[in-house]
This record gives C-alpha cells, sequence and structure tokens, in this order.
C-alpha cells in the first residue's frame, strides 16, 4: 500500500546542476536534464529555512551529536518539511536528499535530533569519531541491519561512550562505512558488555542517494523556477479574474491575517486588480504586537495607492469571554467565533451590506478540513460574503517563492523562527511554538500564563495542565491522556463551565425551571422578544410561551423545547460577550451591542421572533450547555 498522498504531491524535484528545488517537472536553465524527484513524507508543504531556523537546528544537532552541521548547511539551499507527529516536527533537506530530522518531545518538552543515513554519512566524513552516538558494527550484522534487522548488543566493537537508552544512534561498519541509523535500546555500557537482547533497534531505509551539490543562493532557485512560477501566477489570477467576473455585483476583498498565504493573495490581488479593492484585517485583540505594526506599515503604503483598509477589530473580547467560556480548545473553537466572525460579520455588514466577494489565502495543505472545502465558497457563519482561495493548491515553498520572486514584504516574524502567524495563544499551536513564544516573547507568555493559571486552580488541575499544553481540549485526545499517564499526573478528562445553570422539572401544568441566579427584569426586557411578543403583568414578563417570575430564580414553560429556549434565552441575555455574530446574521437588523454593557439588545419593533440569532450564538453552538456541567 503506497503512502497517503491526499493532499497533493508528496515529492520535490530537484535540479542536480543549480542544486535546488523545483515546483515543476523542469529547470528554467537546464530543462529536463539532470532533474531528479526527492520523496519526502505527506504532505509535503515544504518551505524554506530562514537563518534563525538554522541556527536552531545546528543547537539541536550539536546538543545531540556533539558536532555543528553548519559544514554541511552553510551556502545551500535548505528545506524543512513539516512532518505528522505527537508535537512537531521537520524533515531536514539539503543537497536534494533529507538529511535528518529535528522532533519536539512533548513528555519532555525538548527537541531531539535524528539522522537519514545520508545526514549520517555527510557528518561521519566529516568528524568521523568526534561526533557522538555512533556504533561501529561487526562485519557479520551488516548485511541483516540493511535488510531490516535489529543490531543485537553481541555485535557491537565499539560505540560513543554518551549513548543512552533510546538515543538516536548512527551505525558504521568496520570499514567506516555508515550503512544505518536506528534507535539505542541499551546505554554504553551494556553495548559493549555485549549483553543479551536488542542493541540498536535499526531504521530501515530502502535506498540510500547521498550527494554532495554546489553552494546555490535564493536568487539561484528563483531563476531555475521562474518558468513554472509565472505559470502559477498566470492560473491564480485567471481564476481571480473568473470568479470577480462570476460575482461582478459584490466589490472584491482580501482577507489579510499578516501572514504569508495571505501575503501572497493580496500581491495576486495587486497584480490583477491593480485598485479599487479592499484589504480586510482581523485584528482579534490576541495578535503578535509585530503583527499588527505590520498591518499599519502596508496601510501607509497601499492606501494611497487606491487601496482601501478594513479593520474588524475585537478589542478585549478574547479577554472578556474568556471568563465566560473558559481557555478555548482544539476542540472548543469560541474564539474564532468571538474574536474574527463576530466583529468580521459586523465590518462586512456595515461596509458592504450587500455583499463583498472575499479572496483568501487558504490551501488544502494546511489541514484535511480545508483540503476538503471547496475553493469557492458562502460561509455559513457571515451573511452575504463569497470565500474563494486563488492559492488552494499552492505549497508553501510555492508561497515563499511568489514573495520572494515579487519583494513583498513579509511578517518579520517569520524570521524570528514563528512557522505560523496567527493570534500568539492559539490551542491549534504545538507545545513547541509555546515553548518559543516563551523564549522570543515572554512578555505575551507572561500574560496568558497567568490567565491559564486562574483557571487551574479554579478547576483544581496540576501545573501540568499548562506546562504540557492540556488545556488545548476540553476533551482529551487519546495522545493527550497517553502523555498525562507517562507524566504520572491526573488530569481532568473533559472539563466545562457554565455561570449560568438551570434544573427544569416537569409539573402537571408543564415545565418549571430553576436557575442559579435571580432574573433581572430590565436585562430581559432588552432581549425578551426573540422567544415571542412580550407582555408585562407586573414582576412577571411573558415573551411567546414563557413566563420569566423576575426577582427570583423561576421561570414556566409549556413543554419542555421552550424550557430549553428560555434557558438559553437567560444564558444569551447573562453570558453575551458582544461578539457580534448574532447582529450581523438577524435578517431584520433588530439587534444590535450596547456600547456600554457589551451585550446585545433587542429592537422591540423589528424583531419578528425568527430566532435565528439563537442558531449562531457562540454561547449556544459552541458550548453545548448541559444541565449539572459545572465543575
Amino acid at each position: 500500500m503506497g503512502r497517503p498522498v491526499f493532499l497533493g504531491k508528496a515529492y520535490i524535484n530537484w535540479c542536480e546542476k543549480c542544486n535546488v528545488p523545483l515546483i515543476g517537472d523542469s529547470c528554467a536553465i537546464h530543462g529536463k536534464e539532470s532533474i531528479f524527484r526527492l520523496d519526502v513524507t505527506p504532505p509535503g508543504d515544504l518551505r524554506f529555512a530562514f537563518e534563525r531556523d538554522l541556527g536552531f537546528i545546528r543547537e539541536v544537532f550539536r546538543e545531540h551529536f556533539g558536532v555543528d552541521i553548519g559544514k554541511v548547511l552553510d551556502g545551500k539551499v535548505v528545506l524543512l518539511n513539516k512532518l505528522p507527529s505527537e508535537d512537531e516536527a521537520y524533515e531536514i533537506i539539503v543537497d536534494g536528499y533529507i538529511f535528518g530530522y529535528v522532533k519536539f518531545d512533548p513528555v519532555e518538552l525538548k527537541w531531539r535530533a535524528g539522522l537519514k543515513v545520508e545526514g549520517a554519512i555527510a557528518l561521519w566524513k566529516l568528524y568521523g569519531k568526534k561526533m557522538k552516538k555512533w556504533v561501529i558494527v561487526d562485519k557479520g550484522a551488516v548485511e541483516p541491519i540493511k535488510r531490516g534487522a535489529n543490531l543485537l548488543a553481541v555485535g557491537v566493537l565499539e560505540a560513543d561512550s554518551s549513548i543512552r537508552i533510546n538515543d538516536e544512534v548512527i551505525l558504521v561498519s568496520e570499514d567506516g562505512e555508515v550503512f544505518a541509523t536506528g534507535i539505542a535500546k541499551k546505554d554504553y555500557k551494556a553495548l559493549i558488555k555485549g549483553e543479551r537482547g536488542t542493541g540498536v533497534k535499526s531504521k530501515r531505509q530502502k535506498t540510500v542517494r547521498y550527494r554532495e551539490g554546489r553552494k546555490a543562493s535564493m536568487e539561484d532557485v528563483l531563476r531555475a523556477n521562474s518558468i513554472a512560477l509565472e505559470e502559477k501566477v498566470v492560473k491564480a489570477r485567471e481564476f481571480m479574474r473568473r470568479v470577480s467576473e462570476k460575482y461582478s455585483d459584490l466589490p472584491v476583498a482580501v482577507a489579510f491575517s499578516g501572514g504569508k498565504d495571505s501575503l501572497a493573495v493580496l500581491g495576486l490581488a495587486l497584480e490583477e486588480f491593480g485598485n479599487g479593492f479592499t484589504v480586510f484585517f482581523n485584528n482579534t485583540g490576541i495578535e503578535f504586537p509585530e503583527t499588527v505594526e505590520y498591518v499599519e506599515e502596508l496601510k501607509k503604503e497601499l492606501e494611497p495607492k487606491g487601496i482601501k483598509f478594513v479593520v474588524a477589530d475585537a478589542g478585549d473580547a478574547f479577554w472578556r469571554a474568556l471568563y465566560v467560556f473558559s481557555p478555548p480548545g482544539r476542540d472548543y473553537r469560541w474564539c474564532c467565533k468571538v474574536t474574527k466572525l463576530g466583529p468580521i460579520t459586523l465590518a462586512i455588514k456595515e461596509n458592504y451590506p450587500k455583499g463583498v466577494l472575499m479572496f483568501v489565502g487558504q490551501r488544502k495543505y494546511e489541514s484535511i478540513k480545508r483540503f476538503k472545502q471547496p475553493r469557492v465558497w458562502r460561509n455559513e457563519w457571515v451573511p452575504n460574503e463569497i470565500g474563494a482561495s486563488p492559492i488552494f493548491h499552492w505549497r508553501a515553498i510555492e508561497v515563499w517563492l511568489y514573495i520572494f520572486s515579487r519583494k513583498l514584504l513579509y511578517n518579520p516574524l517569520y524570521e524570528r523562527g514563528f512557522d505560523r502567524i496567527g493570534c500568539f495563544l492559539c490551542p491549534s499551536a504545538s507545545l513547541a511554538e509555546f515553548e518559543r513564544l516563551k523564549r522570543e516573547k515572554p512578555e505575551l507568555w507572561e500574560k496568558w500564563f497567568e490567565a491559564l493559571d486562574y483557571w487551574r486552580k479554579r478547576f483544581n488541575l496540576p501545573k501540568e495542565w499548562i506546562t504540557h499544553g492540556f488545556w488545548r481540549w476540553k476533551k482529551l485526545s487519546k495522545g493527550e491522556k497517553a502523555i498525562a499517564r507517562k507524566l504520572g499526573v491526573e488530569i481532568l478528562e473533559e472539563r466545562s463551565w457554565e455561570p449560568v445553570r438551570v434544573e427544569i422539572r416537569e409539573t402537571p401544568e408543564g415545565y418549571e425551571l430553576e436557575f442559579n441566579t435571580i432574573l433581572n427584569k430590565k436585562r430581559l426586557l432588552e432581549v425578551a422578544p426573540i422567544l415571542g411578543e412580550v407582555t408585562v403583568e407586573g414582576d412577571v414578563v411573558k415573551a411567546g410561551a414563557v413566563e420569566f417570575l423576575t426577582g427570583t430564580r423561576k421561570a414556566r414553560a409549556p413543554n419542555e423545547e421552550e424550557a430549553w429556549s428560555a434557558y438559553y434565552l437567560v444564558k444569551r441575555a447573562y453570558e453575551c460577550v458582544g461578539c457580534g455574530v448574532c447582529v450581523g446574521k438577524c435578517p431584520e437588523n433588530a439587534l444590535s451591542i450596547d456600547e456600554k454593557s457589551r451585550k446585545i439588545v433587542v429592537d422591540w419593533d423589528s424583531c419578528v421572533h425568527c430566532r435565528e440569532c439563537m442558531e449562531v450564538c457562540p454561547l449556544l453552538k459552541i458550548k453545548n450547555p448541559e444541565e449539572g456541567s459545572q465543575l
């Protein structure tokens, strides 16, 4: 069975003469002469390594193997290929072969280095026994190991004294041939003593294609890829032209996040449309400061050229919502609804009430979910917006080639080792990314740590809930449970937080609700029309078929469905964080956000009680409240 190349190409072509990667099937300088194919681990979303990346990789390898791999990488074009892993890992590609990899250990919270046979050959040629983690193998064991056998300790002739159990090691024959890599199953002393059992679990590698290539620069890469890149640009621009003509009644905009993908789309829009379009930036309130500054810099450059900028600003919505929802998770993405879709919906409704065609930088290589998404779509959460992705089929290497070829100003965070630009506390980020955040932006990490520590204490959880990133799940995944077991800590398998709770009881007259909070008449009247026509008799507020006994904790409903609707209304009234998703969704423009309270209020004259706002509220769609879920 072949490897799962479900997201597209899982290989890169390489020009041997130029010693650079190719995004097409031929080199613009040498044609198809001396072109070879390098298979990589799927999905194959390759990117170029920046100087900070190379410095980091050298540190990791120096710590493990005791030598500087800069002698192999310096002056060469180096690619990084993100690997499927427990946390974060990258293949390192140079000279047209996979040199090795770096992998973050989510238990020990440290990076580990590993070599492919080609990388081991390169380092052994340079350093020999001066490097660490080598094992000299009896000649009789070489061929069996090449065919997939493990190395028994009795087959060890010599070994580096620094070897510990589970270390990455290289296997060298008596005559100095590096022929395999593996994982040490015994430490140095046990290997030398020849203790019974497996000494090294070998990694099978079917082919070895070590080569030494010439030095090459980014200019060499651009020259070799110039024809293939321009073909991609032409196709992307044709797509933009075709879609804009189809939706000619809608104004054109570019959704700009401050990252590389949206920058490529912005560059394409400038080439295709020149001016007359809008750039939408969503300031979530949890962006890196550098990103906000970078967007301001672009704004100053492009506004005089006829490009309009609209900022959908969430303000402090995240920090207010945090104490209603508890920390966000990969399976609990309320943050996107509150800080992105709400503000964007309001901005679109204000600036383009009849709709907008939004070009975005989504690529299929980013996730399975995006791979399955159509290239042109209508967002159910954002009315009046048609989304379209011109670079849907592009890999990261193609995005960067385009950016470098046009000399586009990109976010400076990329050169500081950040692979992904977005909210600095995103639960989808890896532990490795949070370790990078601690190192590069300690003030941001400290702010988030203090917020997490509040919830850690409230849920009575161990410190590992923060340090090992368990907060990134509402309900722990199998992988996270396994990590907790390895650490020997107890973590709640599922957490929940419901400030407003209710008990619903069936009675002979219908259903009775008892809340954990007293019903405030003034606040209920601000939202009551959502359920139906409102009448008030003393302290009793009747909304549709539901009666709220304000000043008490009780309400009455004729059936179970309306009882739950009553609970949802009270929940929205009290827990509303002013995200604005419902405001944008309301077909009658009956909802607004009160400037002082930052909560929704209903225009009694406009509301037609359609309850569409109930269908999109993150409090109901994301939290999935259940009775008694309070911890």
